[in-house]
């Protein structure tokens, strides 16, 4: 299968990326996304890769941002799912898979070991709305690049006792009301947790807030409160010529911009009038150098239609 569209997201680190090892994996189009958590505090080793998810995402408190650790191309199938022998194909059916550093466990919702939520560690179903805006970026570059739908699954349940099935904890293990028939995931596109995948038993991420996460992806373009990631906009030929009359607004105030040596009336003394150029000057060598690179341009395509 050929892999379409940018492979590396962009800004996410390099340094933990297996795809092209021992555990590279194949080659797919995603059309949905998987959410875990590590239910750690750090970037997992994952084995040296043998259940590494595609991208894992390491709070960074400080600057309020999200640092993203890529370990396999975007359209290259990842690790981090069981598949069990017969029944339905998990890591290679699209799926895109993304690892939160954190918790989902509600035990954990304000401290954990000593450590603070919010503070040395996320828990995800109380996420603060920047890292919600972090992932969410993730989410619509995936969207505008790979085309994952900007929809989620409905129920996110919690992981902790189910009062539907006394005895069983979490309830977002094993079972649940939550898990996802073979058929329901083979047609399935957009996003879900771990919890809602077949042939699989863990319960994460939890009562995460996937719907805020998508509500915020789909505002495309807002600023995101502590965050400072820019989606690429193509300029309009209107957009163009504005920054050009700013440029050549700004070159005809200018005083005086120090001279290229290679142009013709130079001069080495710096209380020449020649060692600088005004605005004006600036402006009338610009369009000399564009003419002549037209001119060449021109001679060097007519050379090349003679010779054939």
């Amino acid at each position: 299968m050929t892999r379409t569209g940018p492979q590396k997201i962009p800004g996410a680190s390099q340094s933990s990326f297996y795809g092209a090892g021992r555990y590279s994996g194949s080659d797919m189009e995603v059309n949905c996304g998987v959410v875990h958590t590590t239910e750690g505090m750090t970037l997992p080793t994952y084995n040296g890769g043998a259940v590494a998810p595609t991208v894992t995402g390491v709070p960074d408190f400080k600057n309020k941002k999200i640092r993203w650790y890529q370990h396999f191309d975007v359209d290259e199938s990842a690790r981090a799912l069981v598949n069990k022998l017969g029944g339905v194909e998990t890591n290679t059916a699209n799926a895109f898979q993304v690892e939160l550093v954190g918790t989902c466990d509600d035990a954990h919702k304000t401290t954990w070991g000593g450590k603070k939520a919010g503070v040395d560690y996320i828990h995800w179903p109380t996420a603060p709305d920047w890292a919600l805006a972090e992932v969410a970026w993730l989410v619509r570059w995936l969207n505008a690049n790979h085309g994952i739908p900007l929809t989620c699954v409905k129920e996110w349940l919690a992981y902790g006792k189910d009062t539907r099935r006394p005895g069983i904890t979490p309830a977002s293990y094993g079972a649940s009301p939550a898990r996802m028939s073979m058929s329901a995931w083979r047609s399935f596109t957009g996003w879900c947790g771990h919890q809602h995948v077949p042939e699989n038993d863990h319960g994460d991420p939890g009562a995460l807030d996937f719907a805020r996460v998508i509500a915020l992806a789909k505002t495309a373009g807002e600023s995101k409160t502590g965050t400072t990631k820019e989606e690429t906009v193509a300029l309009t030929d209107a957009d163009l010529t504005k920054i050009a009359d700013r440029v050549v607004e700004r070159l005809l105030a200018a005083d005086r911009f120090d001279a290229p040596k290679d142009a013709e009336d130079y001069s080495p003394d710096e209380k020449s009038p020649r060692h600088y150029w005004t605005g004006r000057t600036v402006f009338r060598d610009l369009v000399t150098r564009v003419r002549a690179i037209d001119k060449r341009t021109a001679d060097l395509a007519a050379a090349l239609t003679k010779e054939k």
